[in-house]
């Protein structure tokens, strides 16, 4: 088999996801010198954060922590990039654990009973094959050893967010999500996950329709990324 894998990284060599240089063969996704170069988001309370109050404008959430700084100008966007829309899964897997054992000091696994991912609507499910949150859910689910649900739909295709502003996000996203809690979820701790966490219009509003579903239930939140 280790024939066979060098063959195979020197036919198809692997590539760094952010500066795109050989990856050596101990390495995965990242080279050491990004991996060291990671633009880590100084979390250092998970009740009390900005990305945390930015949500608090559209529901009353308890905890919530990020993952890293997202900037579209900086290598490290093709991170997101790769995870959203070409066909990373398991690089979003990957994320996902590696970013539950980094929350793992902060307490967050403690704080949840069910980790639920953002969706996304039919369409873009369709074309990419994948929802990158529900990845990112997936990859903390194993560490934290907490299942993931699909307590959440889109109930319509709307307008990418990429490029509206704090109002515009908030009126594209308003309504659009539903949750739908089955009887022996009701009144859990819910972990709601996302890729990246801007202005915390669609996140937010998903927590507003988990609540709604089921106001006993207690609501935190995780983004792989801040774009603050």
């Amino acid at each position: 088999m280790s024939l066979i894998a060098d063959l195979c990284n020197i036919l198809l060599p692997r590539r760094c996801v952010v500066c795109g240089l050989t990856l050596e063969p101990a390495e995965q996704y990242l080279c050491a010198s990004c991996s060291v170069r990671l633009p880590r988001y100084p979390i250092r309370s998970i009740g009390d954060n900005e990305p945390l109050r930015k949500v608090w404008n559209f529901a009353p959430i308890q905890y919530g922590a990020t993952l890293l700084y997202y900037r579209h100008q900086s290598d490290f966007h093709n991170i997101i990039i790769r995870i959203k829309y070409k066909g990373g899964e398991q690089l979003g897997i990957r994320m996902g654990e590696w970013a539950a054992t980094e929350t793992a000091r902060f307490g967050l696994a403690g704080k949840a009973d069910v980790i639920v991912p953002v969706p996304s609507d039919s369409r873009r499910r369709k074309r990419r094959g994948y929802n990158q949150a529900e990845l990112i859910a997936r990859g903390m689910g194993r560490i934290m050893q907490l299942p993931v649900q699909d307590f959440l739909v889109k109930k319509q295709s709307g307008t990418s967010q990429t490029r509206l502003d704090r109002t515009a996000r908030h009126e594209n996203t308003s309504g659009k999500y539903e949750a739908f809690i089955p009887e022996n979820w009701r009144g859990k701790r819910i972990l709601l996950v996302d890729d990246v966490l801007t202005t915390g219009a669609t996140i937010g509003n998903c927590a507003q329709a988990l609540l709604a579903a089921d106001p006993s239930a207690e609501i935190s939140i995780f983004t792989l990324a801040y774009d603050g």
